[in-house]
């Protein structure tokens, strides 16, 4: 059934999790980008690791940092392994693997 006070203390140990989920999710992706020109699969790796704490403490990664990661090759998406393109009449931006080939499509509004 369980005790009283492990309830009580589940939202205050919870928070914690997230809290400490967050920061290493955001040192490991942040690992993963420089990384990169070096190592391929070490940045694979972290952006994996960054993945399975995402997915067992259910805290979500920003989406910021997610719009630039491969769905498919699991590849953080910067300088000379993206291709990024801003398609106006569409208002969308296209983010495509070059090392996969895997595209991602992005809806943006226009400032006014």
């Amino acid at each position: 059934m369980g005790n009283r006070h492990t309830r009580r203390n589940y939202g205050k140990m919870r928070s914690a999790v997230a809290t400490v989920a967050r920061e290493r999710i955001d040192l490991l992706l942040n690992q993963a980008e420089e990384v990169l020109p070096k190592s391929r699969e070490l940045s694979k790796r972290y952006v994996g690791l960054a993945r399975k704490i995402s997915k067992r403490t259910k805290v979500r990664i920003p989406r910021e940092k997610k719009h630039y990661l491969c769905k498919k090759c699991g590849q953080p998406l910067l300088g000379k392994n993206a291709r990024i393109r801003l398609r106006s009449p569409n208002s969308r931006i296209i983010i495509s693997c070059l090392a996969c080939g895997a595209i991602r499509r992005y809806p943006y509004r226009k400032r006014v």
